[in-house]
């Protein structure tokens, strides 16, 4: 299994990220002063994908209007507070990834049997967070 990792930066709506700083405070998080989120695609090729597919790939997964917030490497900074991860178990394939695959499978990408979208947020000045906040907060985030 070879495993590809794209992200992709997002904005959270104003009344999101403030009811998840207030959740993160309320659980004893009171440090964290913002929240930056991302989107991380997991992607499981049965074999190395050729330029052309990356390119394709790469296309299918970036946004069109905003391609610089799109990439292989994440755009959050782990030093300025704590990243936490939220997506789907790995033994279980979602609705979305048989949908992500079959577009790709349409595009000439038959190398991809799997994607998976999560969900990094970086709590900003938050660093190291006791693993009961952890799963409190997380648990609160899962669709």
């Amino acid at each position: 299994m070879t495993l590809i990792r794209r992200f992709r930066s997002t904005d959270l709506p104003p009344a999101i990220h403030d009811a998840l700083l207030a959740s993160a405070h309320s659980l004893g998080c009171e440090e964290a002063t913002r929240i930056e989120v991302e989107h991380c695609f997991s992607i499981d090729v049965a074999r190395d994908l050729t330029t052309a597919e990356l390119r394709t790939l790469d296309w299918l997964l970036a946004e069109t209007y905003e391609p610089d917030r799109y990439g292989d490497s994440s755009t959050l900074d782990a030093d300025a507070g704590s990243v936490l991860e939220v997506g789907p178990r790995m033994t279980f394939t979602t609705a979305w990834s048989t949908n992500a695959v079959s577009i790709c499978h349409a595009c000439g990408i038959d190398a991809i049997r799997r994607i998976e979208r999560s969900r990094r947020y970086l709590l900003h000045g938050a660093s190291h967070q006791r693993p009961e906040f952890t799963q409190a907060w997380l648990a609160g985030l899962h669709d």
